[in-house]
């Protein structure tokens, strides 16, 4: 059994999957395994996990068809021996002391479902540009209330026990998984670290299409949790996400400020 198990979904990421697996091997807390899931790759990404994937510590899965992310993250964490997982995507890049500084921080407050740290995007466009979310407790727990995603999810580690508790990330979400999840431990404390524990890689302008789409299963997400909190049956839930105006005019709003900040630093 390992202390963290780190959860790596894949899909056709041949260009940064090898840099990814690699921040992992350079960390300085040696107590993790590397769960990899190759969501039905059809470019060369299997064949550079199979190079890369020599220490012992890492496994990969490999799925028969294309299911996205969030089955299999499920996947993954199904798989899992520790008492940490934490979240890695195959483009992003772990900083050495991440893994160390985010289980440190887990074993020192138990009650900690999930434990951050600020972001440095970076991209083509250029970078990094380091993230500014709140670290304070009572803000992150302001933002759990207000149902907004409460730390970042790219360089999160949850508690293993916490995220099993409530079945992982909700399948019926292709986008906004990280979403889904978050709202379902909305009653469990968290905390973000002010280091810089990963560089994110992102798109500069982001397209209108993916920010709209991703509004869309947010909402559905929202819909799904706020039922399941009033007794419907998981059977009975929406599975579909819905137009809505008043969504997608949101999601315009908020990419059209995003662009803006963007254009000017702020």
């Amino acid at each position: 059994m390992a202390k963290v198990t780190v959860v790596m979904p894949t899909y056709n990421d041949s260009a940064t999957v090898g840099s990814a697996i690699e921040s992992i091997l350079g960390q300085k807390f040696s107590d993790w395994e590397l769960i990899i899931v190759d969501d039905a790759s059809t470019d060369n990404t299997r064949d550079l996990i199979r190079v890369l994937s020599e220490d012992h510590r890492i496994r990969v899965l490999h799925s028969a068809v294309n299911a996205g992310s969030g089955v299999a993250r499920n996947r993954a964490i199904a798989e899992a021996t520790g008492e940490y997982i934490a979240v890695m995507d195959a483009d992003d890049i772990s900083m050495p002391e991440r893994l160390g500084d985010q289980a440190s921080a887990m074993d020192a407050d138990p009650s900690l479902a999930a434990v951050s740290s600020q972001m440095a995007e970076f991209g083509d466009w250029g970078g990094p540009v380091e993230s500014n979310w709140p670290i304070s407790r009572p803000e992150i727990a302001r933002r759990q209330r207000a149902m907004k995603i409460p730390i970042p999810h790219p360089a999160t580690m949850f508690r293993t026990a916490d995220v099993r508790s409530v079945d992982g990330y909700d399948e019926t979400c292709r986008r906004a998984q990280d979403y889904a999840l978050f709202l379902k431990l909305s009653d469990r404390p968290m905390l973000c670290l002010p280091q810089v524990l990963l560089h994110y890689r992102t798109q500069r302008p982001l397209p209108l299409e993916y920010v709209i789409r991703n509004g869309r299963y947010a909402a559905l997400a929202r819909q799904r949790f706020d039922l399941s909190k009033r007794g419907v049956g998981t059977e009975d839930l929406p599975t579909v996400p819905t137009r809505s105006v008043v969504t997608d005019l949101n999601s315009v709003k908020s990419w059209m400020i995003r662009n803006v900040r963007e254009r000017t630093g702020r």
